[in-house]
């Protein structure tokens, strides 16, 4: 009985654990298969990690074999096209490497290996501020210049124009809404309270609009018919540069440089007094009187003169007029190519004439009148392409380098409408003006950046060092900065916005008066159109109109901290007021063309302007000749 309860129990209990481990059997069998998928991936990772060092070593390789090949600092780099060059070690400098594989290949690797020498940095990095007819306030100042500064930035170059506050005989030069001399002595504290020096600009021989416009200065032009250059012939264009540099040095003080443009100077040798002498003469002659003049005003300060009209004056008629003693160049290029457009020779020139040089790149203002937001890729590949050229040329100079400025146009010229105006470019100052602090521009530099724009948790963070910024995605770095806190922030993601309404804006311009065929020019001229039509186009009108009037007012309030309210209504009038004006032109055509509940027979009336252009009412005969 007990052995027979015994076998029993052994019975019931195998065939419970039978039971259970049918009813567990999916469970046990997934986890076998999750501990067979771990192993394999951590095999995977383990050749996938020696497979990547494996390239990584041969790229190194690759690259210490090309090291050893002679560099010819003569010969400029190749040029580019949308990728920062590499460079190699012995040009001292680090760039952004991207290293494009064969459309084939799906899959991109970027190395950015240290380099032995250290990065090429310029001796003084300064920021250029161009206030033409759009004066920042000064509470924007305070937060702008201890960001330049604490970016890497020494200096700024401060182009007063028409903000200055000219007095005397200059007096009617000054804007209605230029700085007081109170402002200008509480610009330049702030200055001097961040560690800047500040190097002012004014022009002396073209780009002087802003005085040759008015009445009181016409008789100074070169051309009469034309604003753009001073006669230097005429001894009263002299007395007026001696003016405007007597009352700079006033209010500036003992300054080391003072930047007397001389750029572009488009109008030269044209007028009677200027017709029996040489271009090249009447430049120099004119540049050495106004250089001589500053040193002898001021004898520790050093002109700085734009370099453009140089480049094509041979190097016996500079030493003729001794500008390498007298004057330093500032050589500009904003293009991402810089050796396109001052080229070896050039460079071969200006270090016999002259002993320093400086160079200019640029932040905003450089590819479109009629921007509203920079475009950072290109300009950070100029910057960065500046500083390969600085470290090939360094040298060849016998004081190198003095520094470089990091233009900011904000105007093209004093006629021109506003371009990419501060607050829309500080992501684009603060990249450019690190990566030239810096020598070179990667994730090293990334903690910098999202601190001293204030991301906080908002700050970027991409694991792919050679790509950080994403700059072929996000080339105006909207996606990168908008949540930041800036100065000037709200309106810089303002723009974000403003730029989708103007694509739609744009495609319905387009589909409605040229694309299709029920709204064009002519259809409105004899108001002969299909109302079904004009409906289907005029769908996303409303949509549109409104998101523009929307904008409106958050643009007005978001750059009221930062201009006047002349610049604030300037920039609206330029950007926005347009399309809205136009909407409303094509709501008013919309709705004559659906007024109307009859329509005329073909052929319709010709128009009769085109009679102006030479087509005649009267049936013209065949030709003779058709169709032989």
């Amino acid at each position: 009985m007990d052995r027979t309860l015994w076998k029993n129990s052994i019975i019931s209990y195998a065939g419970w654990f039978t039971n259970s481990l049918r009813r567990r059997r999916s469970i046990l069998f997934g986890l076998i298969l999750s501990i067979l998928l771990f192993v394999v991936c951590v095999q995977y990772n383990a050749s996938n990690d020696i497979g990547i060092q494996n390239i990584q070593n041969t790229l190194v390789m690759s690259e210490s074999d090309a090291d050893e090949q002679p560099l010819n600092k003569h010969q400029p780099p190749a040029p580019i096209s949308g990728t920062v060059r590499k460079m190699k070690k012995e040009e001292d400098v680090n760039f952004i490497e991207e290293l494009q594989e064969p459309a084939r290949k799906s899959r991109r690797i970027q190395i950015n290996e240290p380099q032995q020498s250290l990065p090429y940095v310029p001796p003084q990095r300064l920021v250029h501020i161009d206030f033409k007819g759009a004066p920042p306030k000064l509470s924007y100042l305070q937060k702008l210049f201890p960001l330049i500064k604490r970016f890497g930035g020494t200096g700024l170059l401060l182009e007063w124009e028409d903000m200055f506050p000219w007095s005397g005989s200059l007096s009617p030069i000054a804007a209605g809404n230029a700085y007081s001399k109170a402002e200008i002595r509480e610009i330049l504290k702030m200055a001097a309270m961040n560690g800047l020096e500040v190097i002012p600009l004014i022009q002396t021989f073209g780009h002087v609009e802003f005085a040759l416009k008015l009445p009181d200065f016409a008789h100074l032009r070169e051309v009469q018919e034309s604003p753009q250059a001073l006669c230097p012939s005429y001894n009263a264009s002299m007395k007026f540069v001696e003016q405007m540099v007597d009352q700079i040095l006033e209010i500036h003080g003992n300054v080391n440089y003072l930047h007397i443009g001389c750029d572009e100077v488009f109008h030269m040798g044209e007028c009677f007094r200027c017709r029996a002498k040489a271009r090249e003469d009447l430049f120099l002659s004119h540049v050495k009187q106004v250089a001589t003049y500053v040193r002898t005003k001021s004898p520790n300060t050093i002109p700085i003169i734009w370099d453009d009209m140089l480049r094509h004056l041979p190097v016996a008629t500079m030493q003729l007029y001794d500008i390498g003693k007298l004057v330093e160049p500032m050589v500009w290029v904003y293009a991402e190519d810089v050796y396109r457009f001052v080229m070896q020779s050039v460079w071969e020139k200006y270090q016999i004439v002259f002993p320093n040089a400086w160079t200019a790149s640029a932040f905003k203002g450089a590819f479109g009148e009629t921007l509203y937001i920079p475009n950072v890729k290109r300009h950070l590949e100029n910057n960065l392409n500046w500083l390969q050229l600085m470290s090939n040329e360094n040298s060849r100079f016998t004081g190198g380098f003095k520094g470089i400025v990091i233009t900011g146009w904000q105007r093209y010229d004093h006629f021109a409408v506003l371009c990419e105006v501060l607050p829309s470019s500080i992501p684009s100052m603060v990249v450019n003006l690190l990566a030239t602090t810096n020598g070179y521009m990667n994730q090293s530099l990334q903690t910098d950046l999202n601190e001293g724009l204030n991301c906080g948790i908002f700050g970027h963070n991409n694991e792919y060092d050679g790509d950080f910024l994403n700059l072929n995605n996000d080339p105006h770095l909207w996606d990168q900065f908008s949540r930041c806190t800036f100065p000037g922030n709200t309106f810089f993601r303002l723009l974000y916005r403003l730029h989708t309404i103007e694509i739609d804006y744009n495609d319905f311009i387009l589909v409605t008066t040229k694309n299709r065929g029920w709204m064009t020019s002519y259809n409105v001229e004899h108001e002969f159109s299909s109302p079904l039509r004009v409906d289907e186009l005029m769908n996303d009108h409303s949509r549109i109109y409104r998101s523009l009037l929307s904008m409106v007012r958050p643009f007005q309030e978001s750059m009221t901290g930062i201009f006047d309210k002349y610049t604030i209504s300037e920039w609206i009038e330029q950007r926005v007021y347009p399309m809205i004006k136009e909407l409303e032109k094509i709501h008013n055509e919309a709705r004559d063309l659906k007024a109307k509940k009859t329509w005329p027979k073909r052929p319709l009336p010709m128009l009769k302007e085109l009679l102006r252009i030479g087509v005649t009412e009267r049936e013209l005969s065949t030709p003779s000749n058709e169709g032989t």
